[in-house]
Order: structure tokens, then C-alpha cells, then sequence
């Protein structure tokens, strides 16, 4: 099952460690370089850095193939205000009628496509949609991440609203089944089970560009982190920054 029902609902609570301010900085920088005013957050999950740009005056379009996700993103941008447009729809299944002037897609969104079919239609989509010297940046969990972090792994979380076995089974292929086994307590004080699963693959920073060059992308530059550092075998994540 690949709803996100559940997991969309603690979602926020799950990804508390990552750094959006960090990630706002290292991505504003590149819109800032090409005076963007209108971008694509592809995958945008509950919207939390959609807020981030829509509070700093860029106008958003929110892409979420998940119900639930973009039920959480309206909510919030709601509550923020600016212009912001949200469309339901697949990374590899979405066309603009205008295009943008920039394009995102953070926390791994990239990987939750195991075809490479649909990783080349994506970055496809995301061509067609940009203005000319349009800017897209994405990150992705790198291979040596599946090999060490993800490698049948198992993580637990033990929170006040709910217990989560955090299960992670290797298929091959460099690709990871994330089973999620949530334990929420109900109002007769009584635990009910809710599962979801979706796989993720691993694709090197080589396969990656080929992708991205076939899609039409000529200036690629990869980081592995933040800072701009140069990416290295033991890098978890990679930052890519392709220009139209």
C-alpha cells in the first residue's frame, strides 16, 4: 500500500530533524542567482518548505501525487497566505500550462521512483515546465546510504501519540522496501496496528546525470551538503543543481 494516509499524519513529527532553514539558505541562493519569482515544489509533502518560500515572496505550485500530503500542504499554506496553486498529481505524470522560473524536490522524493523510466520522465516534466535558464534542485539518499542506514535496518520510535516500527528490507537492485508498523492509541486506551509500505532505489550520481542530460539539462553541478562541499563516496545525500 502506498497511501501515505497514516504516515502523512506524523510526517512533520518524523522529519523534526531535518534542517529546512539550512535547506531554504542553500536553495534560495541558486533562486536568488536567476531572479526567480515562480517555482515548482514537486513532491511537496506536507508543505513545509513551500511555507518557507511563500513567506520570503516566491508564488508556488504544490505537486503531490499523495491526498492526504496536499490536504496538510493546503492547510498550511492556507494559514501562511501568498499565491500558491496545488495540483495532485505523479512526479512523472504532471504538465504545466506555464512555466516556472525554478523547480524543487527535497528530502529524497526522487527515490521513491524505482523505474528509471519514470526518474528520466520526471526530470522530463520538470524541463518542459521551467523557463528558459530556469533553475531545478533536488536531493537524493545516495547508494552508500542504502548500503549502510537502509540495509535492512531497523528503527524504532517511541513518541507520546503513537509507536512506530520503522522496518527496512533490502531487494536488490539498490532498492529498499520501508515497511511502517504505527501503534496509536485509541480512545478506550486500547492500541490499533496501521501499516503502509513503499519502496526506494538508489541511483548513482553518473546514472543521475545521464538522466538529466537526456532530459535536456546541460549545466549540472552535485553537492554533498549544504556548504557547497564537493560529494564523496560516503556521502548519505546528494544535492543536484541543473540549470535549462
Amino acid at each position: 500500500m502506498n497511501s501515505y494516509n497514516i504516515f502523512a499524519r506524523y510526517y512533520d513529527l518524523l522529519t523534526e530533524n531535518v534542517d529546512y532553514d539550512a535547506g531554504f539558505n542553500f536553495i534560495s541562493g541558486f533562486l536568488n542567482e536567476i531572479g526567480a519569482k515562480t517555482v515548482i515544489d514537486l513532491a511537496c509533502g506536507t508543505g513545509k518548505m513551500s511555507e518557507k518560500l511563500i513567506n520570503n515572496g516566491y508564488s508556488l505550485t504544490c505537486i503531490d501525487a499523495s491526498d492526504e500530503m496536499l490536504s496538510l500542504a493546503e492547510n498550511r499554506l492556507f494559514n501562511a497566505g501568498g499565491k500558491y496553486v496545488l495540483i495532485n498529481a505523479k512526479m512523472q505524470d504532471f504538465a504545466l500550462c506555464e512555466p516556472q522560473d525554478a523547480c524543487i524536490c527535497c528530502l529524497d522524493s526522487i527515490n521513491h521512483l524505482t523505474d528509471k523510466k519514470d526518474v528520466l520522465k520526471a526530470f522530463e516534466n520538470v524541463y518542459a515546465s521551467l523557463n528558459n535558464f530556469g533553475v531545478f534542485i533536488f536531493d537524493v539518499n545516495t547508494v552508500y546510504k542504502h548500503k549502510t542506514a537502509l540495509n535492512n535496518q531497523t528503527y524504532v520510535f517511541d513518541e507520546d501519540d503513537f509507536y512506530l516500527v520503522w522496518d527496512n528490507e533490502v531487494l536488490g537492485n539498490e532498492r529498499v522496501r520501508i515497511i511502517l508498523d504505527f501503534f496509536i492509541e485509541n480512545e478506550n486506551g486500547l492500541y490499533e496496528r496501521y501499516s503502509e509500505e513503499f519502496e526506494e532505489r538508489a541511483y548513482s550520481e553518473e546514472l543521475l546525470t545521464e538522466m538529466l542530460e537526456k532530459a535536456g539539462f546541460r549545466e549540472i553541478d552535485i553537492y554533498g551538503d549544504f556548504n557547497k562541499s564537493r560529494p564523496t563516496n560516503t556521502d548519505e545525500r546528494f544535492y543536484f543543481v541543473c540549470r535549462k
